[in-house]
């Protein structure tokens, strides 16, 4: 079977090399229990009943084998993913204010009968950067606060953006004078980063990127955590 042709050659080889940390023993498949592992490896953080219901799809269309999960498997997992109908229908819902919480309040029927709840921090993971940059940027504009022009931002190395969105969604939260703002050490900006990280997830946003991912830039973990806290911020509304 081959990887599906939708997915870039980029892409294609990002997620070769999660699923090489994954299979350490290099056998080309992996467990079904490692398969959560593998997602947060290839920056794609499921909920654990949605690997659960995955793995369901893999074992009733007979493409899993011994409870063995290969490359090729786990690559059109991801496009199915990317291609998702939730996808299209949390788009429609994060551009209709209004919307945002009918959708993400209901619940689906997974295939072995039981109903899940989608939160808002799993619909955000479908939802794409530029919908992110945008939210991001309307709450930062409304706070009287600077924005970014992406997640390569070099300002971002500072935890600026980061801490300004922490205070935009709960007012008051950042304590200022512990942050140094200009002529950054390296261990500054760790030391702002490390910071960010705790009171993004004091205010109740499931950040599980590192501060060294702030401080490197890290696009992917860094629209990890600003998809978080957009995720916290919903809850607003």
């Amino acid at each position: 079977m081959a990887a599906p042709a939708q997915i870039s050659q980029d892409e294609l080889e990002e997620l070769r090399e999660a699923f090489a940390k994954i299979d350490v023993d290099s056998h080309g498949h992996i467990g079904t229990e490692e398969l959560n592992d593998l997602f947060k490896a290839s920056n794609l953080p499921l909920p654990g009943y949605r690997v659960r219901e995955i793995i369901q799809d893999l074992t009733k269309t007979g493409d899993m084998h011994d409870g063995k999960v290969t490359f090729d498997e786990f690559a059109n997992v991801v496009h199915g993913l990317k291609s998702t109908e939730v996808a299209k229908t949390f788009k429609k819902a994060i551009n209709k204010k209004e919307g945002i919480y009918a959708v993400a309040g209901t619940s689906e029927q997974s295939s072995s009968g039981t109903q899940h709840s989608y939160s808002e921090e799993e619909k955000v993971a479908f939802v794409n950067d530029d919908t992110i940059v945008t939210w991001v940027n309307d709450t930062l504009t409304q706070a009287g606060k600077g924005t970014i022009s992406g997640f390569k931002d070099g300002s971002i190395a500072t935890s600026m953006p980061v801490l300004d969105l922490i205070d935009a969604i709960q007012p008051g939260s950042i304590r200022y004078d512990l942050i140094k703002v200009e002529d950054l050490t390296e261990e500054e900006k760790l030391n702002n980063a490390k910071y960010a990280i705790s009171m993004a997830r004091k205010i109740g946003a499931r950040v599980y990127a590192l501060p060294e991912d702030l401080v490197e830039v890290k696009p992917k973990m860094v629209m990890t955590v600003f998809a978080c806290l957009m995720a916290r911020g919903m809850k607003r509304v």
